[in-house]
């Protein structure tokens, strides 16, 4: 087996163990699948500095996973618990909207609002995704559409979306 071969074979082996290692550790589907590309694309990306003199290649991606987790629950610890709907705009593109902002009825209405105004593609991927918590594998399947348009029509949603509620935002603050 050549060495593409090789990386398939191990990263099919490997990938559902990483997921499953998120999962208990207690990150929501959403997350685990989103780290679990990141451990994925950090150890392709990698590979080169691979020892194997220092062992072997499935618990170093395990290793790259558990670190990815570690940075992902030192950067929530960092990230500020009483966020506007602003500062949380601002970090859209790099992270979902924290669970204590998504917990104000305020922010709920304004999310609805959003998602009433944007085209109809959008808004059921990210109800799919967010939502209903399925896997871009999963929604890939539901939409009858590759899974990297999925992650396509993901980015434009979140962009559409995010523009949706910045336009909204100011009205809905000035009204409470």
């Amino acid at each position: 087996m050549n060495q593409e071969g090789l990386w398939r074979s191990l990263l099919a082996e490997v990938i559902p163990k990483v997921y499953a290692m998120f999962i208990r550790k207690g990150t929501n589907p959403s997350l685990a699948e989103e780290l679990t590309q990141k451990t994925v694309f950090d150890a392709v990306k990698g590979r080169e500095t691979f020892d194997p003199e220092k062992g072997e290649m499935a618990p170093w991606i395990m290793t790259i996973a558990k670190n990815n987790l570690a940075m992902e629950m030192r950067k929530r610890a960092k990230a500020p618990k009483n966020m506007t709907i602003e500062q949380a705009l601002a970090a859209v593109d790099d992270a979902p909207l924290p669970d204590e902002l998504l917990e104000k009825q305020e922010t709920a209405d304004l999310v609805n609002r959003g998602l009433d105004e944007i085209n109809e593609n959008e808004r059921d991927v990210l109800k799919a995704k967010y939502v209903d918590d399925l896997s871009a594998r999963q929604i890939a399947g539901k939409l009858k559409i590759t899974e990297k348009a999925v992650h396509s029509l993901l980015y434009r949603a979140r962009i559409s979306l995010r523009d949706k509620l910045r336009r909204l935002a100011p009205q809905t603050e000035g009204q409470s």
